[in-house]
Order: C-alpha cells, then sequence, then structure tokens
C-alpha cells in the first residue's frame, strides 16, 4: 500500500469505509496511525436488485442500503463506537429523487437500466454530441446518464418530477441520511451530463440543465471526495452505535475508488475492476473523450480515468453456471469447472464466439443483446464458457487500444474482484493484454478508507 501521510497523527484516527455496491454493501474499520491504514473489521451484507419489463429496467429501493448499513454496525458493534470518519463509495449513477426531508420518492435508477433511451437520445439532439462531449465529457446513454434518467422520471412520473427537491446519487442519498445534507462528488457527478467534466472545477453546466428545465437548485452540492458533508446526525449516531458523531465524507464512485486504493494516479496506468461489471480504467493527464467509453474525474486534481464498462462481467459467468451447470455449488464451479474449462480451451483454436451483451451496453443508442455464435452438436459446456470468457477479454482489448493512442500505457493491470483466480488472469493475459497482472482485494471500501487521511490533513 502507498504511504499515507497524516500530519496530524496526535492520536489513533478510526475510518469507517462504506462501499454501496450494486448487489452487496461492504464495510470496513480502518485505524489511520503511523502512516498506516489498517483493516480491524469488516462486513459484508447482500440485496437483491429489480430486474423487469424483459429485462430493460433495473433499480433498487433505497431501504435496502439502509438496512444493510444498520446490518453492518450490528455486526461490527464492537469496533463502530469509536469511529471517528466515515467515508463512502458509491454505485453510480444509482440515480435517486428525493424530497426536502432527503426521502426517496422512487427506486433508484442502475447504472444496468435501459428505460431510458429515448431520453438519451434527445440530449445527444438538443445539445449535439460535439458540445456534450467538449462539456460534459460523456455521451449520453441509458443507465449511464443520470439527466436521461431525470427526463424519464418527468415524462412518466410527473408528479413525482414536481415533488422532487434533489436529484442525486447513491453517495448523495446516504450522506443525507446520514447528516442531514445534500452533496455529490466530481467522480459521480462525471456521469450526469449536466457536470463540467472537462473542466472538473466543482460546477453544474447551467446551459444543459437549463435547455431541460431543471433549476440548479435541485442540483447537490459539488464538494471533493475527501471533504465532509457534515458530522453524523446524533440521534442516528446514537441508533447506530457511534458514539463520536464521525463526519461524513462524501466519497466518490465505487470504480475510481478502487482505482485510488491500488495507487492509480499517473498517466497509463490501468485496473481491471471484476464484479457483477466488469470495469476497466485509465488515468489520463487530461480528459480524452470518446464515444466509446466513459470519463470520470479521479478523486485527485488534474487526473481523469477512462471508465469502459460491461454491464454483465461477473453476472454473465454467473449466469452461464445457473443455467448451464446447476448443479455445481458456487465453490466448485469458480473454484474447479471454470479453471479447467479456461485451462483446456486457453491455448486451442475455438469456432464459438460470444457477443458479450447480456445487460446491453452503456455505450449504445440500441438495445445490443448477447450472442453464442458458431455452436454445433459437438460443442460442449466447458467451450462455451471459454468463450465467454474470451469474449468479455477481447472487449476490454478494444478499449485498451483505443486508448493506447492518447497515452503510453504502463505494463501492469492491477485486477480486483472476489471470483477472479489465476486461471482468469492467465485469460486476460492471452486475450486483453500480454502484462504483468497484480490481483487486489478489497479496492472500493478501502479507497473510500484511504480519503480518511486526506480529511485529517485538511484540518
Amino acid at each position: 500500500m502507498a504511504q499515507i501521510k497524516t500530519a496530524k497523527t496526535d492520536k489513533t484516527w478510526s475510518v469507517l469505509g462504506v462501499d454501496i455496491g450494486t448487489t452487496s454493501l461492504k464495510m470496513g474499520v480502518f485505524q489511520v496511525a503511523d502512516d498506516a491504514l489498517n483493516l480491524v473489521r469488516e462486513s459484508r451484507q447482500e440485496y437483491q436488485v429489480n430486474i423487469y419489463n424483459d429485462g430493460l429496467f433495473g433499480d433498487i429501493e433505497q431501504d435496502k442500503w439502509k438496512k444493510a448499513f444498520v446490518a453492518g454496525c450490528q455486526a461490527m458493534e464492537d469496533v463502530v463506537g469509536q469511529v471517528d470518519i466515515v467515508s463512502l463509495s458509491g454505485t453510480t449513477p444509482g440515480l435517486t429523487v428525493m424530497d426536502t426531508d432527503g426521502q426517496a420518492l422512487y427506486p433508484a435508477i442502475l447504472m444496468l437500466d435501459q428505460r431510458s433511451r429515448k431520453q438519451a437520445k434527445s440530449i445527444i439532439e438538443t445539445i449535439g454530441m460535439e458540445h456534450l462531449l467538449a462539456t460534459t465529457a460523456n455521451m449520453p446513454v441509458t443507465g449511464g446518464c443520470s439527466l436521461a434518467g431525470i427526463l424519464w422520471i418527468k415524462e412518466n412520473y410527473p408528479d413525482i418530477f414536481k415533488k422532487a427537491h434533489k436529484f442525486g446519487h447513491s453517495n448523495t442519498y446516504f450522506a443525507h441520511w446520514l447528516t442531514g445534507a445534500f452533496a455529490i462528488d466530481p467522480s459521480s457527478a462525471s456521469l450526469t451530463a449536466l457536470y463540467n467534466t472537462v473542466r472538473n472545477d466543482l460546477t453544474w453546466n447551467q446551459d444543459i440543465a437549463g435547455a431541460f428545465g431543471i433549476s440548479l437548485d435541485r442540483l447537490p452540492k459539488i464538494i471533493r471526495a475527501s471533504d465532509s458533508v457534515g458530522p453524523m446526525r446524533k440521534q442516528i449516531a446514537q441508533e447506530l452505535g457511534f458514539t463520536k458523531n464521525p463526519q461524513v465524507l462524501i466519497g466518490g464512485n465505487d470504480a475510481v475508488l478502487a482505482a485510488y486504493s491500488v495507487g492509480i494516479n499517473q498517466p497509463g496506468e490501468i485496473i481491471n475492476v471484476n464484479g457483477t461489471c466488469e470495469v476497466t480504467l485509465v488515468c489520463l493527464e487530461k480528459c480524452v473523450p470518446s464515444t466509446n467509453y466513459n470519463i470520470r474525474a479521479h478523486v485527485l486534481p488534474d487526473r481523469w480515468l477512462t471508465l469502459h464498462v460491461m454491464n454483465a462481467g461477473g453476472k454473465a459467468l454467473e449466469w452461464f453456471r445457473c443455467l448451464f451447470c446447476s448443479e455445481l455449488s458456487a465453490d466448485r464451479f469458480y473454484n474447479q469447472f471454470l479453471p479447467e474449462a479456461i485451462g483446456a480451451w486457453l491455448d486451442r483454436e475455438s469456432d464459438v464466439t460470444y457477443v458479450p451483451y447480456l445487460m446491453g451496453s452503456r455505450y449504445s443508442q440500441e438495445p445490443l443483446k448477447a450472442q453464442l455464435l458458431g455452436l454445433t452438436q459437438q460443442t460442449e459446456r466447458q467451450e462455451i464458457l471459454a468463450a465467454i470468457v474470451r469474449g468479455l477479454c477481447e472487449y476490454q482489448k478494444a478499449h485498451l487500444t483505443e486508448i493506447a493512442k492518447e497515452v503510453c500505457l504502463q505494463n501492469v493491470i492491477h485486477a480486483t474482484g472476489r471470483a477472479l483466480n489465476d486461471t482468469l488472469l492467465k485469460a486476460r493475459k492471452k486475450w486483453m493484454r500480454d502484462c504483468q497482472y497484480v490481483h487486489e482485494q478489497q479496492s472500493s471500501m478501502k479507497g473510500a478508507a484511504m480519503l480518511g487521511p486526506k480529511y485529517i490533513e485538511s484540518l
């Protein structure tokens, strides 16, 4: 781990890192002392997202996040009492419409969602792709653009739109619950189509917001990732077992904090994040927008990160397991069947190919779907699984090939994910990029916690 400078180390600080993930909430209590960040205790609570309307809608009730946090605090009750700082990592967009009390008026619309294609197209037609890329750095797409989701709500639930006091992301909602204040950070705001991502100056784009009838006072205040939204409300703190009314840092996007946790801060450094989705990020010293990937502001100044997302990364493997290997336990599938299947086809030619859009594409205006091609009566499930893994690797390879034209890529890729193993890393080396891979753990949660020392330095 990189050295963590804490000028004010008169005492040992305790930081609670909270990762509001797509399908689970992860929490870890860390101690900051002697320029080190040490994990003391951790907890994980899973929940179900809602996928419906033929897979086009993807959202979650925000109460599931709160219940998971409460359960995590209860599981770590012997250590949360001494926490000084709570720092958030959030799935984004996780678009949440809130009333004046911060209560959610509609389930959080996730990046998996594909309901707002018409609205995303309208944004492009109204503002123009060239201007959008030059200011917000991102092409509006369904699921990956908050403004498109806001406009969908405005069109389909006008009463909710009228009642809305603030439109924010998962960390906005969570921070308000804990503190009573509304805020968002640049890495999360980057995918709203309303943030000046290219300038990255903590300002909303008034012209774009105004073009769609959204006043800036309905958007949360933008603050740096390591800034405090405020102290935890006393009543909440008492109910959850906190004794110090800790400061709550707004934090940032989970993938960006995963990058931050392993020291991704120099141009050309790469991280490959594996969860429900698979995301590859490359660090940039200047903003280089494209219609083929997203751009996020880093949690560090004067840095940006590409964000190349496959909506169904780990989800594709789990889909395969449930459909083709239902007799296998998860442990046997990931630790025995998957390594054997990939190992058998790593150095063999296969006519089976996988088009990897099982949950659509964040970068297409059309509802793309997955395909398995080249199947015959002799095709076995091991070959199909190997083709799925190869297809996912080749998808990320295309991004690295494109961005390599703009920045010199480093020869190391940091890879994270619970289900990642040596065989999957060999597959990446073969089919994604031939370089050194370093397997990392617990990155988003740790990245959130690492903002604690930055906050301490600012005191």
